[in-house]
């Protein structure tokens, strides 16, 4: 219910666990917001025009915030949560030049820029630091002149390379192993941080190395990171959108078929979602089928391509001599 205020004023533990409670770390998140509140560098700090929108019919999720700093605005977009609508809309990436949220993004700027004076920060974590690209690069160019930088914590790409002249401001970090950070982005220009986690996990942003006032930075992405980023980008691009659109459609009907909104809800109850989801393999639509088919067969066409060929070493035989 609280929409603006203090971060110092969030002393009520009620109003901080509704800030927290569904995002993908809510105990992580609630002890640094904790933090926050009683830090003299954020304590003063003012947030407000709050806005969260649900529309799972439109498959959009959005929520951002405003922080007035004392140097300008930081507007920060939340990232993806753990309900399927919100994994759904990500996906939608794949064939869509726009998602809800991207455009939602890109009106809560110039809606923050029409009331509240620059300079302008943007940011966020996983599809929120997409968000924040988004938003920057669709901006009319007068906007774009009052933007000082943008974060992306391991978010996918726009889909195309951000223009020449705003790549500077755009600061990118991504994981040893990104997985989610590569998606989409041809660009690959970002910052690879040192994470304590494993595989997947490292898109936690809790789990980056932090050495003084920075994180530890390597020279570039592990192996797997690379064969992902290959490998998604040939196969989504041996795709039509409608393939794409059809598949991703087909693979989202058949979750919602159960009562689960998440995945924790559909791993709580297991057997019996699984059930339902088989039920809906065997009696599926045939045209579905036929276009999964294709797309796990380019898939595998595009792994194989992707995969580092060994490198043998030259061995001159008796055989290929020319006396012989």
């Amino acid at each position: 219910p609280v929409t603006s205020g203090t971060l110092h004023a969030l002393d009520k533990s009620t109003q901080l666990t509704a800030l927290t409670q569904h995002t993908w770390r809510p105990a992580e998140n609630l002890a640094l917001l904790k933090l926050m509140t009683h830090a003299p560098r954020y304590r003063p700090i003012a947030w407000h025009d709050q806005v969260t929108q649900l529309d799972v019919e439109a498959q959009k999720q959005f929520s951002a915030l405003t922080l007035t700093l004392p140097h300008g605005q930081f507007i920060a977009f939340r990232g993806t949560r753990a309900d399927f609508v919100d994994w759904k809309e990500d996906f939608n990436m794949a064939y869509m030049q726009a998602i809800p949220s991207q455009k939602a993004a890109l009106a809560y700027f110039k809606r923050i820029a029409a009331t509240y004076p620059g300079p302008y920060f943007l940011g966020g974590h996983s599809k929120g630091g997409t968000l924040a690209t988004y938003a920057f690069v669709e901006a009319p160019g007068a906007l774009q002149d009052q933007v000082q930088a943008v974060f992306n914590a391991d978010g996918p790409g726009i889909g195309k390379p951000v223009p020449t002249p705003l790549s500077p401001r755009v600061h990118k970090l991504v994981p040893k192993t990104s997985l989610i950070g590569t998606l989409f982005d041809p660009d690959s220009d970002f910052t690879v941080v040192q994470s304590r986690a494993h595989g997947f996990s490292q898109h936690d942003p809790f789990s980056w190395t932090v050495s003084s006032e920075d994180f530890v930075s390597l020279p570039k992405t592990d192996l797997l990171s690379q064969l992902s980023q290959d490998t998604i980008a040939t196969w989504t691009a041996s795709l039509s959108d409608e393939t794409k659109q059809a598949c991703l459609d087909a693979a989202y009907a058949l979750v919602t078929r159960t009562d689960a909104t998440s995945f924790a809800e559909l791993k709580s109850n297991w057997p019996q979602n699984a059930k339902i989801i088989l039920a809906g393999l065997r009696h599926g639509d045939p045209t579905a089928h036929q276009q999964w088919q294709l797309a796990i067969g380019q898939l595998t066409v595009a792994l194989r391509g992707a995969l580092p060929r060994p490198h043998l070493p030259a061995v001159d035989w008796p055989w290929t001599t020319v006396d012989s």
